[in-house]
């Protein structure tokens, strides 16, 4: 084809480009602002990222349906350009015989070409101009629309229904119950009395309640006071965060293991000390200093069981010499260790009776956990905090004996390590040989009152254990 027509045929072509892409652009611009309009008059949160993407398919979608409509063939560019140029068919017959080769048909191309090489392209315009001028005039109305459009309030929530509350039969019995298994569970007398109190106040509170909201509001304020009156009594932590701030990493471990409250972790400690000891990694006086360092920035009083408890076994620890053997310091050790144990016990127990109360006072008045504040449970973890448990279940763990928090649980059932043997035994084999150790830091004197008291306590809880668990097999 001549010249002529190809200016032409590019002047069309790039015309039904520019339409289709004004086009799929003004679809794409609509459809945003209607999504846009439809979350503001429905007074939902306009997700833009969502709008954009969904906006910019269907521009894509559109451009290339547009072009495929507008994009012209050749056929379609001769019949154009004979209506626009008042050529007869002029145009189309240069098409038709393009490759007929006779002179009538090579001067008819010449001169039809002659013609459109002198006739000025702005002379022939493409399909519908002043349409594709309107489309994206509105879809920018449109989207100045949606943007001057108010967003409408979302519809205020009803206001919550406030159920009546009568404290059933079932509820006050529960509850006295609830305080009689704590009166007679083994947490110390001091917080002991602390939960009873709250109990009882919570129990003649609740007699004059007449609203759902209000009781689960008295009834939460008394768990936090039961969790603080436990938690102002029990020392372990304040001991744990001075042992953590510790210089050395054995002694924050050490830390770590009493902030346990587990068993195995502080026989763990005392094992990992013995070793390294032994194989003079460490020396004792070094360990001793370390503990009394941070007993000092210690917040716990100075009469605090398992703060001389601990100030024990830096005594012994300094005490350790190069001529001390294997089996004196593993003695040592285990003496200690028992003892350690034997008051972070006490401070377990007043833990778990806590977190029992807790757990049944839920289950009573029916309060969801995650109505609670979260500071208030000892251990997260608790598979009760999932609500799969039974409130039988909370009453039947208060009691004497046997409990504890974590892995550290003492009784009939445990067994401890022997060194005379080199094996694990019940605790009712040996026990008569742990507590004529333990006798012996009495005998000295370098034990407190309080301490010694605990101490008791415990070997009276193992002994209770081991007669008991006789007696069963003897019935």
């Amino acid at each position: 084809m001549g010249i002529g027509f190809q200016k032409f045929k590019r002047k069309l072509r790039a015309g039904a480009w520019l339409r289709a892409a004004i086009c799929g652009l003004s679809l794409g611009l609509t459809a945003m602002a209607a999504q846009w309009l439809a979350a503001k008059l429905l007074a939902k949160e306009a997700e833009t990222l969502l709008y954009a993407a969904g906006a910019g398919s269907i521009a894509v979608i559109a451009f290339g349906v547009m072009l495929a409509i507008l994009l012209p063939t050749n056929r379609r560019i001769a019949k154009k350009l004979d209506v626009s140029l008042d050529l007869g068919e002029k145009v189309q017959t240069m098409l038709a015989f393009r490759n007929d080769s006779g002179d009538m048909a090579v001067l008819q191309r010449e001169d039809t070409d002659r013609i459109l090489r002198e006739t000025p392209g702005k002379r022939v315009k493409g399909a519908c101009t002043w349409l594709f001028a309107l489309i994206p005039t509105v879809a920018c109305l449109c989207m100045l629309g949606a943007i001057l459009t108010p967003a409408k309030e979302p519809d205020a929530p009803p206001p919550p229904v406030d159920l009546t509350f009568s404290m059933t039969p079932w509820q006050e019995q529960s509850l006295k119950d609830l305080i009689e298994k704590v009166r007679a569970s083994d947490m110390e007398e001091s917080p002991k009395e602390g939960v009873v109190k709250e109990l009882e106040s919570l129990l003649i509170k609740l007699k004059n309640v007449r609203k759902e909201s209000v009781m689960k509001e008295t009834v939460i304020s008394s768990i936090e006071a039961i969790h603080s009156r436990v938690s102002d009594h029990n020392t372990y932590d304040l001991i744990a965060d001075a042992l953590c701030g510790g210089v050395t990493s054995s002694v924050r471990d050490l830390g770590n293991a009493v902030n346990s409250l587990e068993a195995l972790l502080v026989g763990d400690w005392m094992d990992k000390t013995g070793d390294a000891v032994l194989a003079d990694k460490t020396t004792g006086a070094t360990l001793a200093a370390a503990i009394r360092t941070a007993m000092q920035g210690s917040r716990a009083d100075e009469a605090d069981p398992i703060r001389q408890a601990l100030l024990h076994l830096a005594d012994d620890l300094a005490a350790v010499t190069d001529g001390t053997t294997e089996e004196e310091i593993n003695t040592l050790l285990d003496q200690n260790e028992l003892l350690l144990n034997a008051v972070l016990y006490v401070q377990a127990i007043n833990e778990a009776v806590e977190d029992d109360t807790v757990y049944a006072l839920l289950s009573i008045f029916g309060i969801k956990v995650s109505e609670v504040p979260e500071h208030v449970f000892n251990h997260p973890d608790d598979p009760r905090a999932e609500g799969d448990y039974k409130p039988e279940d909370d009453m039947d763990k208060i009691h004497a004996g046997g409990i504890g928090t974590g892995d550290m649980i003492f009784g009939s059932d445990d067994t401890v390590y022997d060194p005379e043997t080199g094996t694990y035994v019940p605790y009712g084999e040996i026990i008569d040989r742990y507590y004529a150790r333990i006798t012996e830091l009495f005998v000295d004197g370098r034990l407190t009152p309080e301490m010694e008291k605990a101490v008791s306590d415990y070997f009276a809880i193992l002994f209770d254990g081991s007669d008991r668990k006789e007696s069963e097999a003897t019935n």
